[in-house]
């Protein structure tokens, strides 16, 4: 159980450091999307 609870953890960092990644390119792409929307609005 040991060794597969470390694996767990270590993978589950990796999705952690993933996401971040993911959330950083969807926040800049959501940004710019918003931005057009205010424009065509405003």
């Amino acid at each position: 159980m040991g060794d597969f609870e470390k694996q767990l953890k270590d993978r589950a960092k990796e999705l952690k450091k993933l996401f971040k990644k993911g959330m950083k390119v969807v926040g800049a792409t959501c940004k710019k999307g918003w931005h057009k929307v205010r424009n065509l609005r405003g």
